[in-house]
């Protein structure tokens, strides 16, 4: 309950005083219809499936891609317990190198879904994203 609150507490803090902290700079300027925007930037819940949808060419393999996203944290629990008596997650140490593997996964594909479409920055997260099969 203590971490449910304090989430709650933090959550509500940025929701009222600061709402555009987590913002990107490029949302605050006024829109003009006759330019289009160098880098779209959406908000930062949307940054890791945005990465996954950029970086595969096709829309429908994009889309299978970004819910299998949703696949593999449905199967994380089972992940580790094969063949095992253990039944806590927090035991297992394999779900906990696949929760660490996931997380981190997550947010680097946060933060390339902000970067600019180049080279690197594609290669980089066709490479993280086949690496989570």
């Amino acid at each position: 309950m203590l971490g449910v609150i304090f989430v709650t507490i933090s959550f509500s803090f940025f929701l009222f005083y600061y709402p555009n902290y987590f913002s990107h700079s490029d949302n605050n300027i006024l829109a003009n219809a006759l330019v289009t925007p160098e880098h779209i930037v959406p908000e930062w819940y949307f940054l890791p499936f945005y990465a996954i949808l950029r970086a595969i060419p096709n829309k429908l393999f994009g889309v299978i891609a970004m819910f299998s996203v949703f696949l593999i944290l449905a199967l994380l629990p089972f992940a580790g317990n094969s063949g095992s008596s253990i039944t806590s997650t927090k035991l297992s140490s394999l779900y906990n190198i696949y929760y660490a593997i996931f997380i981190s996964t997550v947010i680097l594909l946060g933060w390339l879904g902000q970067c600019i479409v180049e080279e690197p920055y594609i290669i980089t997260m066709l490479t993280i994203f086949y690496s989570l099969r």
